[in-house]
């Protein structure tokens, strides 16, 4: 070091503990887009940004610990560092709904499924089929109100991929709103509406509990979340439409007992603006697929 540089050296010395205290603590890092709502409901975040969405209050809705209560074939294990409940091919696994029967309830779900997993809320029923895509897999709604099987396409696909050895697609987080009395469910893909106004499947109407069976190579459910409010959006009149757009488009909120008409244009125009505006992609941490195998070396 020459006679020159050491004044600036020593000054430098002198410095750097002072500025190090004035710097910013770091932050914890937030790997896979983890978010601190549960498998990211927008409504359910501890802090919020200004103009946001009111949180729903805590007593109003609950996040399930997913537990395999002692149902052979059902098991919990952590993937990711995420806490997962597994199901063997063919298994079921049920919680109650919140709320009595005639209430208006949200029920929001993160599934990993294979080939012929149901998933059953109240009335309302999914499952998961083979696309004519190789390797995917489709998720489709039961739209008879009585009667046998009718399933339809939500025109929806979802890669199959392998985690913990079995073949399963992640699925975007859905809530379903279930109406008993209009009759109807909804149902939202992360936070698009996806389809509304479905009708109730009548022998499932009065059930008040969630059922996921697991299809031909088993299912995971990676969250649940049972809510009384609206998770993803203000909806003070329980209609399944953010009121922020209700007060945009028409200048006040539909009356709660608006016609299933009235909410279906409506409803119809909130979709038109989301394909057209985008909507948010709910953000938190999920499990990864298996790492694929390493590639052989190359050494004798």
């Amino acid at each position: 070091m020459t006679t020159s540089t050491r004044p600036f050296f020593k000054l430098a010395l002198l410095i750097f503990p002072f500025l190090v205290s004035e710097l910013p603590a770091a932050q914890p890092s937030n790997p896979n887009g983890s978010s601190a709502a549960p498998i990211g409901l927008l409504r359910l975040k501890a802090v919020t940004k200004a103009g946001a969405a009111v949180p729903v209050a805590a007593s109003k809705y609950t996040v399930d610990d997913l537990q395999p209560d002692v149902a052979a074939g059902v098991g919990k294990i952590r993937k990711s560092d995420v806490e997962v409940l597994t199901l063997d091919a063919g298994r079921e696994w049920s919680r109650p709904l919140r709320g009595s029967p005639n209430d208006v309830t949200f029920v929001s779900f993160e599934v990993y499924a294979s080939q012929t997993t149901i998933i059953e809320v109240g009335g309302a029923r999914l499952g998961v089929t083979v696309s004519s895509s190789d390797g995917y897999l489709q998720l489709m709604y039961d739209s008879a109100s009585s009667g046998a099987l009718q399933w339809r396409s939500l025109g929806m696909v979802m890669k199959a991929e392998p985690h913990g050895g079995q073949m399963l697609a992640p699925l975007p987080v859905l809530t379903v709103r279930l109406d008993p009395v209009q009759n109807v469910w909804d149902l939202y893909s992360d936070a698009r509406l996806l389809a509304h106004n479905l009708p109730l499947i009548a022998a499932l109407k009065n059930s008040v509990k969630i059922t996921v069976k697991a299809g031909i190579d088993g299912a995971w459910v990676c969250g649940l979340v049972l809510a009384d409010e609206n998770p993803l959006y203000e909806d003070s009149n329980e209609n399944g439409i953010d009121d922020r757009f209700e007060q945009q488009q028409r200048g006040g909120l539909l009356a709660k007992n608006a016609s299933l008409l009235e909410r279906k244009f409506l409803a119809d125009q909130w979709r038109l603006a989301q394909r057209e505006n985008g909507a948010p992609i709910l953000s938190f941490k999920r499990p990864l697929p298996d790492r694929a195998l390493a590639a052989p070396s190359n050494k004798p």
